[in-house]
């Protein structure tokens, strides 16, 4: 798959079919995303990959801490206020969103369901953690950036389906706990990870994008 379409084709795949991904087709797509730019070639990327028992074991712990609606306290913290033009997109996304797998917009428990879902890796068999050293810049973190972005492309041309995630990563020391990690360490996102399900609702369902004149200032071109 070229480039190009890989980036239009690529997409937040939040259902998976029941079908286990090799080791080794996850183990090329890392290798290819480990050559991703970073500040001073740094390369600050941890990752942690679960399957199997330990993502079952983990996702309902993590479904339990976020049923008692016991409050996130990610490493890093979620945005509380938008500026107006990304909060009407934010805002544009979620009600599409909610439509295309019939949730009314005022059903509280249908959403409350559907957020729960992140903390089931949407059935995915296999999730990635994403995270880097604690101290580290901003920089760092446009790095996982890049890294993160250069992973979901090499996915989507194995035929994969993956979706970044901010929830799952809501109660980092959970994580740490179960996976053991090292309290140096801070948790940034997961990323679920499978074979797509066609014909999911909301997997058929696109998000749009804004026009170049709304975004590109151009000058002397």
């Amino acid at each position: 798959m070229e480039l190009s379409e890989c980036i239009q084709t690529r997409k937040s795949c939040r259902a998976f079919l029941p079908k286990e991904i090799d080791k080794g087709i996850l183990e090329k797509v890392l290798e290819a995303a480990n050559r991703s730019p970073s500040y001073m070639n740094s390369q600050p990327w941890e990752l942690f990959v679960i399957a199997g028992d330990k993502k079952a074991a983990l996702s309902q712990r993590l479904f339990e801490q976020a049923s008692s609606e016991i409050a996130p306290a990610p490493d890093f913290p979620f945005v509380k206020e938008w500026p107006k033009a990304l909060e009407r997109r934010v805002k544009k996304t979620r009600l599409e969103r909610f439509k295309a797998v019939g949730i009314d917009p005022k059903d509280k428990e249908g959403i409350r369901k559907s957020y729960l879902k992140n903390f089931r890796f949407f059935n995915a068999p296999c999730a990635i953690f994403v995270g880097m050293e604690r101290g580290l810049t901003s920089w760092s973190v446009l790095d996982l950036g890049l890294f993160v972005h250069g992973l979901l492309l090499c996915l989507v041309a194995e035929g994969l389906g993956c979706c970044p995630q901010a929830m799952p990563a809501a109660y980092p020391d959970i994580i740490r706990e179960e996976l053991e990690i090292p309290d140096t360490f801070s948790l940034v996102l997961a990323i679920s990870i499978g074979y797509p399900d066609p014909d999911a609702p909301i997997n058929r369902y696109r998000t749009t994008r804004r026009d170049l004149d709304e975004f590109v200032r151009w000058y002397d071109l």
